[in-house]
């Protein structure tokens, strides 16, 4: 028998770890900043983080949302995700009175944080996580509300100053 050969790489799947996420909107709708949607989504996750040991870090972008959870079981991921997405979809779906069936892409982006002496990997995806609201909306993580930079910079892990930019009009 030929073994098939999909287009899809293996997972990488590794207990007591930490993972960064992508779950983005179907079709990519950016709904996601409507009235009420992203508290509903923050309530959603903190209420969900059960399901893992650690919600370490969060951005809401309208159209897709990035996370880094940390998990002592790998197969908790899709207990949270399962979770998350079931309960989220019926309320965006009644919040927006949106008549889409699915209201989350099929599937989710992971990558297993690679633990290393300098812990670059973790440093560049919470940077990323928080450079999302500069990238997509050019709004600095400081003034951007739909994520958990304050516990971050609480924490230690950037400074409060992170992508802060210059206007250049004024120059």
């Amino acid at each position: 028998m030929v073994k098939r050969i999909t287009n899809k790489p293996p997972r990488w799947k590794e207990d007591n770890s930490l993972y960064f996420l992508t779950i983005c909107t179907q079709d990519r709708t950016p709904f996601l900043h409507m009235n009420r949607v992203p508290e509903l989504i923050v309530d959603s996750l903190r209420f969900c983080k059960n399901k893992v040991k650690d919600l370490i870090a969060y951005t809401i972008m309208p159209n897709h949302l990035h996370l880094m959870v940390e998990v002592e079981d790998a197969k908790q991921i899709s207990s949270f995700l399962r979770d998350f997405k079931t309960f989220t979809s019926k309320e965006i779906r009644k919040i927006t009175g949106s008549p889409q069936k699915h209201i989350w892409q099929r599937g989710t982006m992971d990558h297993c944080i690679r633990e290393s002496d300098t812990n670059e990997d973790f440093e560049n995806h919470l940077q990323y996580l928080f450079f999302n609201s500069v990238k997509h909306l050019g709004v600095t993580p400081r003034e951007f509300p739909y994520h958990n930079f304050s516990e971050i910079v609480k924490k230690g892990w950037l400074e409060n100053e992170f992508c802060d930019f210059e206007d250049n009009k004024s120059k």
